[in-house]
């Protein structure tokens, strides 16, 4: 899983390197830049490990070729992030806390483009109601397109993405 322009590690280190991901949005993209650190090293990760939010970051790191990670991670990162900015100068109080009180009741209301939004309506069957509020469909189109899932799932490289299953 080594990037291409990484320095050789020396004959004499015998380990494998492992990536650990956490789940926690709060360290989603941060996960991203340790593996763009990481890649352009001599211990780059052999193996990659990742729950909920770092499972996704561990397909895109896993499910891509070496010179193509680092670029689908931004771009998984940019397409699911939408800034909300009423003002220019939005670190001006009390304008930056309105501003992030709307930015979350924007997502909390209308999700985040190509990776969740709420379930509409007329989804809510009392007889069989959904198993959450969020329907994460565009999520899976999002990764489709940046994940080569057959290079994950033929390639001898070693990944456990985990979703929240208990068997984990």
């Amino acid at each position: 899983m080594k990037s291409p322009n990484a320095p050789k590690q020396p004959s004499s280190y015998k380990k494998r390197v492992a990536l650990v991901l956490q789940g926690g949005g709060a360290l989603r993209s941060y996960q991203a830049g340790v593996y763009e650190a990481l890649a352009d090293t001599k211990y780059a990760p052999d193996w990659v490990a990742g729950i909920s939010i770092g499972a996704i970051n561990a397909a895109i790191i896993a499910g891509n070729a070496p010179a193509d990670r680092v670029p689908r991670l931004r771009t998984f990162w940019k397409t699911i992030t939408a800034p909300f900015a009423c003002w220019e100068a939005s670190n001006c109080w009390p304008f930056n806390i309105w501003e992030r009180h709307a930015s979350a009741l924007r997502t909390l209301s209308f999700g985040q483009p190509g990776f969740f939004h709420p379930r509409l309506p007329v989804e809510w069957n009392p007889l069989a109601p959904p198993l959450s509020y969020y329907d994460t469909s565009s999520l899976k189109a999002t990764l489709l397109q940046l994940v080569d899932f057959d290079r994950i799932n033929v390639s001898v490289r070693r990944v456990a993405p985990c979703f929240g299953d208990s068997a984990c």
